[in-house]
């Protein structure tokens, strides 16, 4: 019971077609068994892959897994970081859903820690990658790798932004020294 057909205007809230006909894809959700536009846009169905989505222009950002996304830490915890996403690594658009991530300690760092709190400080601006999306407001990120973690940090103690040292420490103007899960882009323009 497809409502509409490929490349037809379709508007939010809007049936594409029952949940057994397509599986549901970009810019769609389900809502008493039907699929359904989550915006206004260009309906596009895939027959190959039976995939039903919605493409928009100037569409807000969406993420997805393997996206990096640039965020601050919110709160710390022994064994998980939680964290407030804020944009797309590379776009200049802010994302419009209020997304909220968390780091597991085991997708921290390769190297062997005991707590988080090692790693990261609440206020923390990080660069991460997500590898797992959790329903359509949180995703698992991860910053093992070498270029993902704190781009951006402020001193806990005087609340001044902290310069990378030679040895990939952070230190500030009061002469306080960190130890935390460094970008190698830590200091570059977000």
């Amino acid at each position: 019971m497809v409502t509409h057909k490929h490349a037809d205007i379709v508007l939010p809230g809007e049936i594409l077609c029952t949940y057994e006909e397509y599986i549901p894809s970009d810019w769609t959700y389900v809502e008493d068994g039907y699929i359904k536009s989550s915006i206004f846009g260009y309906l596009k169905i895939d027959d190959i892959n039976m995939e039903i989505s919605v493409i928009a222009e100037n569409a807000p950002e969406h993420i997805k897994v393997d996206d990096h996304i640039i965020g601050y830490i919110t709160d710390v915890k022994q064994y998980k970081a939680l964290v407030t996403v804020k944009k797309i690594t590379g776009s200049d658009r802010e994302i419009v859903a209020g997304y909220k991530g968390y780091i597991h300690i085991s997708n921290a760092t390769n190297d062997y820690v005991t707590s988080m709190h090692e790693l990261f400080k609440i206020g923390d601006i990080i660069e991460a990658k997500v590898i797992n999306k959790l329903g359509s407001e949180y995703v698992e990120l991860s910053t093992a790798d070498f270029d993902l973690g704190i781009i951006k940090a402020m001193c806990t103690r005087c609340r001044k932004f902290m310069k990378k040292a030679a040895d990939d420490k952070l230190i500030c103007e009061c002469n306080k020294v960190d130890s935390r899960k460094i970008s190698s882009k830590y200091g570059e323009k977000i």
